[in-house]
């Protein structure tokens, strides 16, 4: 196993990390599996994206793909975990959001049944906290934006919507989020034109009801950079402790809706983090974003807009998610419905049959010539 730190991004290969830099815990940074490495069934083989509260990997079991959810030591991220998996098992049930939100499969494929949502094991001796959901071949926003910075403004829009209406129904369900990030966010894209990009939203944030943050709250699952000003206290420069400080209201999360469109119109973090310790970016996420927003130019309404609904005041935000969504499909029009697969073989695979089928037509037609020479 692997020990990385969320803050400077060192990685120990040892398990034994150690950072210089003052501000960096490095020492108690979080493990992280490797390749070839097992959870339970299930066998490890890339860490897709890394969350202040937990990893998403990609894995194999029984011979299918699979993600595996798991959360970081610590009370909150193992309480916030089993919210996330209760909340997103009552959605499959009720076959609503389907498309947004994480599929769940059994944690134990030889236990008949009523499951659990999540499955707990020994690891390196540590009880570890996990869900398993469907895979779907995809990266985290984060990982797309480091190979393309800036997308072309229609993917900007589609993502933008689909975030939207995945906060939109934990909204409906009175559940708020309060941590949205491109870490949480994972994007695949369809096989044909215009390839239209599909999210899966596989972090819930504080995944709590508004009349429970007082219990369910706890600061160490916030992205310090994606973090609302109202969720900090400037003074001390870091979040808020309790959850009675915390203001249950939509347009919290539609700041980060705000900020995830910011940077993805801009191609860059809208607040410099990098060699930063928390108090640090805290001190600078307090004022909102710091990086200028230069593409007034080419799509100065959704420039506008996220300017709006990043503002310090949240009053003078958007009221809510699906306004937010609204606003975006006024300008992009709504994401295009993902094809249906068909039962007819593709193409590339017609080819490769015909292909094959000539191929072993030559050698058996080679082979009876030979035969027919010998014989002679």
């Amino acid at each position: 196993m692997q020990q990385h730190c969320l803050i400077c991004r060192r990685t120990a290969p040892d398990a034994n990390l150690y950072c210089e830099q003052p501000y960096c815990p490095g020492e108690l940074s979080p493990l992280l599996l490797e390749q070839g490495e097992h959870l339970a069934d299930i066998e490890i083989v890339r860490p897709v994206t890394m969350l202040r509260s937990g990893v998403v990997y990609a894995g194999m079991r029984q011979g299918e793909p699979v993600y595996v959810k798991v959360a970081h030591q610590g009370a909150g991220h193992k309480e916030r975990l089993k919210r996330e998996a209760e909340l997103c098992a009552v959605a499959q049930v009720k076959k609503v959001a389907a498309p947004f939100l994480p599929t769940l499969l059994p944690v134990n494929l030889l236990k008949t049944g009523k499951q659990e949502t999540y499955g707990k094991t020994m690891l390196a001796g540590r009880l570890v906290y996990y869900y398993v959901f469907a895979y779907v071949e995809a990266e985290s926003l984060r990982g797309i934006l480091r190979k393309q910075p800036q997308l072309w403004t229609q993917h900007i829009g589609w993502i933008a919507i689909g975030v939207a209406t995945a906060v939109a129904y934990l909204h409906r369900r009175r559940v708020f989020h309060l941590g949205l990030a491109p870490e949480s966010v994972l994007v695949y894209f369809d096989a044909e034109a215009p390839h239209t990009p599909r999210i899966l939203l596989v972090d819930l944030g504080i995944c709590s009801l508004a009349d429970s943050l007082g219990e369910s709250w706890y600061p160490d699952f916030l992205p310090p950079v994606y973090t609302a000003p109202e969720l900090i206290d400037e003074r001390r420069r870091q979040p808020k402790s309790s959850g009675t400080q915390v203001p249950p209201n939509a347009q919290v999360d539609v700041y980060g809706l705000g900020l995830l469109l910011y940077e993805m119109l801009i191609g860059a973090p809208p607040i410099p983090d990098l060699l930063r310790g928390d108090e640090a970016v805290y001190a600078l996420a307090v004022r909102g974003p710091q990086a200028p927003m230069d593409r007034v130019d080419d799509v100065r309404p959704i420039a506008e807009l996220a300017r709006q609904c990043t503002d310090v005041q949240m009053n003078k935000r958007l009221p809510d998610p699906t306004a937010f969504g609204q606003q975006l499909m006024a300008f992009f029009g709504a994401i295009p419905e993902e094809p249906k697969k068909s039962r007819r073989p593709s193409q590339r695979t017609i080819y490769m049959v015909a292909g094959a089928v000539l191929t072993v037509a030559f050698l058996l037609a080679l082979a009876f010539s030979m035969a027919q020479g010998l014989l002679l």
